[in-house]
C-alpha cells in the first residue's frame, strides 16, 4: 500500500512537473522579451531626454522673448494713454473757455464771406446785363 501512495505521489509530481514546463517556458520568452525592451528603452532613453532638454530650452526662450516684447508694448501703451490723457485734458480746457465763442465766430465769418461773394456775383450779373 505505501509502495501504490508513493507511485501515485511520483506520477502526481510528474505530470506537475509536464504540465509546468510550458508555463516555465512562456515566462523565460516574456522575460526575455522584457529584457530586449528594456535594453532598446536604455539605448534611445538619453536621446529622449536631451530631445526634451532642447524643447524645454526652446520653450524657455521663446517665453522670456514673448514677455520682454510684452513689457515693450505695457510702456508703449501707457505713453500712448498718457497722451491722449493730455490731448482730453486740452481739448475740454477749449471747450470749456474758449470753444463757443470762437465757433459762433468762426460761423459768423463764414456767413458774411458767403454773403459777400454772392452780392459780388449778383453785382457782376447786373453790370453785365447792362
Amino acid at each position: 500500500m505505501a509502495f501504490d501512495i508513493s507511485v501515485v505521489v511520483s506520477i502526481v509530481f510528474l505530470l506537475i512537473a509536464a504540465f509546468s514546463i510550458p508555463f516555465l517556458l512562456q515566462i523565460w520568452r516574456t522575460t526575455k522579451g522584457v529584457t530586449e525592451t528594456l535594453h532598446m528603452l536604455n539605448e534611445s532613453l538619453p536621446g529622449i531626454l536631451r530631445n526634451l532638454e532642447e524643447i524645454t530650452a526652446n520653450i524657455n526662450k521663446a517665453t522670456h522673448a514673448v514677455n520682454e516684447q510684452i513689457d515693450g508694448l505695457t510702456v508703449v501703451a501707457k505713453r500712448i494713454q498718457g497722451v491722449m490723457g493730455i490731448v482730453m485734458d486740452i481739448e475740454n480746457l477749449l471747450r470749456a473757455g474758449i470753444g463757443l465763442p470762437v465757433f459762433k465766430t468762426l460761423r459768423n465769418t463764414i456767413a458774411v464771406v458767403t454773403g459777400v461773394k454772392v452780392f459780388l456775383k449778383v453785382l457782376r450779373s447786373s453790370r453785365e446785363s447792362e
